[in-house]
């Protein structure tokens, strides 16, 4: 049963980093080369109801299985995982909503509205420093998991 846990744990570990350096370093840039900014900013906003369903999913399996293995929570495992967490439900329930609505009232106003405009980049800027902050956290929890490692 523990190598199945251990197994889980790693599966949403690796998956939700792997999704946070693929989004970031990847799908986003590679979007907003190729589309202009607006058809960019459309595709992104489709692509993160999903992005933070992995997140969710992979918060929940990464903590549960933590929790449910034999000193799995120990030391700053859970504590890295609750920032990770926290960040991830933070961004994707408060933030990406905020976003969201602010991105149509801006349309509605024509893109000219230069206070709308601003509120959307610094709820853009929260977003980026929440999913550093899950990249940075997932890092190091990745580290801790890899001193623990036999082969």
């Amino acid at each position: 049963m523990n190598t199945f846990l251990a197994f889980v744990h790693l599966l949403g570990l690796v998956m939700w980093l792997g999704s946070v350096i693929f989004f970031s370093f990847f799908t986003a840039p590679s979007i907003f080369k190729v589309l202009d900014r607006q058809q960019a900013g459309d595709v992104i906003g489709a692509i993160f109801p999903k992005y933070y369903g992995v997140g969710y999913t992979c918060a929940v399996l990464t903590a549960g299985t933590a929790l449910a293995t034999p000193g799995g929570a120990g030391g700053l495992r859970l504590p890295f995982i609750a920032i990770m967490a926290a960040c991830t439900f933070y961004a994707g329930l408060v933030i990406n909503p905020q976003a969201r609505q602010l991105k149509h009232q801006m349309r509605e106003a024509g893109g000219e509205d230069e206070a709308l405009q601003n509120k959307f980049r610094s709820l853009h800027g929260w977003s980026v420093r929440l999913n550093a902050t899950v990249l940075m956290f997932g890092l190091g929890l990745l580290w801790i998991t890899a001193m623990g490692l036999r082969f």
